[in-house]
């Protein structure tokens, strides 16, 4: 066998190429850096009828185009998601592609691979190295890869050809519901301090509706904009009731040391006669959920139920609040009821939970339920207790408006009550 070298710079055309022959087949070998690696797929992209690639992260970049303006070309292309790193704009590109496939799980390691492999007939050649299929890897970084050129008799390009094919296996088709879920898991790790293995951990079991509702991709400026077109709410008035039950909470070592009338109030079932005893409490303490009709929720708050006080009390005041924190809650807040005949639901719980902390929790009564359920994506029937972490807190924790960071001046006072406010664009009268 005859080794041929010819030492080049590194540069962003070429490399070091080594030519070898032997075996059945003829192999070049080209060593690739900077902006080389880019310039080479390009060229393959267009010499090549078929495309093999497994790709651990990619994104929209200027090879994109390039990539599928032949999807007929695409005989298997996997991309990974693990981490959250690959655009979603990339994975939207590849909905009902039959040749493509997205990897989002990988038992016992990471789906890290960079193959760029072509082939026509006997003829192959692949791009091997560092280089993922983003800005960085295929120029911005310090990346190194090879491109290998000879024919599928050769062993590295057949071995290449092959394990592209089963790192397709490992992935799955993509479909909208996929890319949407997908898009939400995006914006969930960018706030994360880890990134998750698998991206779609801790992301909402929404539909397809769900997925697709307006709410989740509402910026800042239209939410506040909406909540200010309110025709049922008076945006101070309510900001100010949601000041002075979180002053009351906040002044106590726990719900059950405010006196009868503060709990009546934030509990939403406040009489005309008692709103005469001070200022504070002289506000539409119906706003947020009336709970008037609620007898049974009026007789434990009216007798200081120390299960319900607990209840509030496992939220904290200030800080993050888990789903732990909220079961607990949940759990407490069922047993004041167990020698009720009526056990409190989902609008007498979540209106403790907005008062308490109107930055996480909105209250749902009927008359925002509808609204609540149709942009949130769930059905009316299916909202209890047990779902509504998941059919409404994670919504509101994976919304565009509710990871704005906090504003200065009087939009400020919106953002602290942001998840409680959602109310004065659901609500609709009787």
């Amino acid at each position: 066998m005859q080794i041929r070298r010819e030492l080049q710079p590194c540069t962003k055309a070429m490399g070091l190429r080594v030519g070898s022959r032997g075996g059945t087949g003829s192999v070049d070998i080209e060593f690739l850096c900077g902006a080389a690696v880019e310039q080479a797929i390009e060229a393959m992209l267009t010499e090549y009828d078929e495309v093999h690639w497994a790709v651990a992260w990619g994104t929209r970049n200027a090879l994109t185009k390039a990539l599928l303006a032949h999807p007929k070309k695409l005989v298997c292309v996997t991309f990974g998601l693990a981490f959250s790193q690959t655009d979603p704009a990339l994975v939207d590109a590849l909905i009902d592609l039959d040749g493509c496939r997205v990897v989002t799980k990988f038992p016992g390691g990471i789906y890290h691979p960079k193959v760029y492999a072509f082939r026509s007939g006997a003829r192959a050649a692949a791009v091997i190295g560092s280089a993922n299929f983003t800005a960085g890897g295929l120029g911005r970084n310090h990346e190194a890869s090879v491109r290998i050129t000879g024919s599928t008799s050769d062993q590295v390009l057949a071995d290449a050809l092959s394990f592209t094919a089963r790192s397709a296996k490992l992935g799955k088709r993509v479909c909208a519901q996929l890319a949407q879920q997908y898009r939400l898991s995006y914006r969930v790790t960018a706030r994360k301090p880890r990134l998750p293995r698998d991206p779609f951990d801790d992301v909402p079991p929404l539909s397809l509706k769900g997925l697709s509702s307006p709410l989740l991709g509402m910026s800042w400026p239209e939410y506040v904009a909406s909540i200010r077109a309110s025709a049922h709410h008076d945006i101070d008035r309510s900001l100010n009731l949601l000041q002075t039950a979180q002053g009351w909470l906040s002044s106590v070592g726990s719900f059950r040391d405010l006196t009868t009338e503060q709990r009546k109030a934030i509990a939403g079932f406040l009489g005309e006669r008692d709103k005469s005893l001070n200022e504070e409490l002289d506000q539409d303490w119906g706003w947020f959920g009336s709970m008037r009709g609620a007898g049974d929720f009026m007789n434990r708050i009216a007798e200081n139920d120390r299960f319900l006080a607990r209840a509030v009390d496992s939220i904290p005041q200030k800080g993050e609040i888990t789903r732990a924190h909220f079961d607990r809650f949940a759990g407490l807040f069922v047993h004041a009821f167990d020698k009720s005949a009526r056990v409190g639901g989902v609008p007498t719980a979540t209106r403790l939970l907005a008062m308490k902390r109107p930055d996480v929790f909105l209250c749902v009564s009927k008359p925002n339920l509808a609204q609540a359920a149709a942009s949130m994506g769930f059905a009316k029937s299916t909202l209890t207790l047990e779902t509504y972490w998941d059919c409404v807190v994670e919504v509101i924790r994976v919304s565009d408006w509710y990871n704005f960071d906090k504003p200065r001046g009087r939009d400020g006072r919106i953002w602290e009550c942001r998840a409680a406010m959602l109310d004065s664009i659901f609500y609709r009268p009787d």
